[in-house]
């Protein structure tokens, strides 16, 4: 298999999936779970604390992924880390029109639909006039801040140490519940966006979770053919944040997680060897 990094092999090396996971959903829990207290007591709470206590939940995939590779003791795998990190030649050219104009096309798609059959705004895909916040942080600093602290969590270590034993597809299916499952405390933050999701309709609050599986399948196969690369995931993630910039309403976002679902369909039925053959389990091991 072509490799792209270093000249040396990737090394052999065993990933703790649990010492990973399990610390990033304990902290995001108790500390959100906290901000969410803070939030109901007389007067809404202090708004820096619940910020303080958001963006501590924020960067516990980051903290941990750089736990789990400082003390692992093994120099391939921190070659590996800044090799994803740092080196632009990962990236295929072919690839960037489609981390920017896939998600987009499929937001466009979904306000059209929307308008033509729901009678919902075209306005919808235009710029929000007050988007939400989190205690005390714009919407505009948490939506550029969470994908580079996110992904260098996620992809750092939280779906790699997701190798051996299992096919790619299932463990994008893992990785995709299991980050639904860490943003689970924010449902609980008194106007948090995802608390306002449950208290105007739980199935919005629903698609919500439903929506990251097609997401994580788009994301999973552009970083995998961008062997591994963590700009091509953040660049990923930011652009599908960006939506919560705009005007676009519930039900153009239900719409929009089943065009996305189909996107993924066909990405997995076009990739079925990469999806369905084993996730390698060297380091830095990734399609051609």
């Amino acid at each position: 298999m072509k490799q792209t990094s270093p000249p040396s092999a990737p090394a052999d090396h065993r990933y703790y999936p649990l010492r990973f996971y399990l610390p990033a959903n304990a902290v995001m829990w108790a500390a959100v779970l906290t901000a969410a207290y803070v939030s109901y007591l007389p007067g809404g709470g202090s708004g820096r604390l619940i910020s303080a206590l958001v963006i501590t939940g924020l960067f516990t995939p980051f903290a941990a992924a750089l736990w789990m590779i400082y003390t692992s003791r093994s120099p391939e795998l921190k070659r590996d880390f800044y090799d994803k990190l740092f080196n632009l030649k990962l990236i295929r050219p072919w690839t960037i029109p489609a981390i920017f104009l896939v998600v987009p096309a499929a937001m466009v798609l979904s306000v059209v639909l929307s308008h033509l059959f729901f009678g919902q705004p075209l306005s919808q895909l235009t710029m929000a006039a007050s988007p939400f916040a989190a205690g005390i942080v714009p919407a505009q600093a948490l939506l550029l801040l969470a994908p580079v602290i996110e992904e260098i969590g996620w992809r750092g270590y939280g779906v790699d140490s997701l190798r051996g034993g299992r096919s790619y597809f299932s463990a994008t299916l893992i990785f995709a519940a299991l980050w639904a499952f860490w943003h689970g405390p924010t449902f609980f933050v008194r106007d948090y966006y995802m608390n306002m999701l449950v208290r105007t309709n739980p199935l919005f609050a629903l698609n919500f979770v439903v929506s990251f599986f097609p997401a994580t399948i788009i994301f999973n196969w552009l970083w995998y053919k961008n062997r591994g690369s963590i700009l091509t995931a953040i660049l990923c993630h930011a652009v599908i944040d960006f939506q919560g910039m705009l005007q676009m309403g519930q039900i153009a976002k239900c719409i929009e997680t089943a065009v996305m679902g189909v996107i993924a369909m066909l990405i997995v039925l076009l990739n079925r060897k990469m999806f369905f053959g084993k996730f390698p389990a060297r380091i830095g091991c990734y399609e051609a």
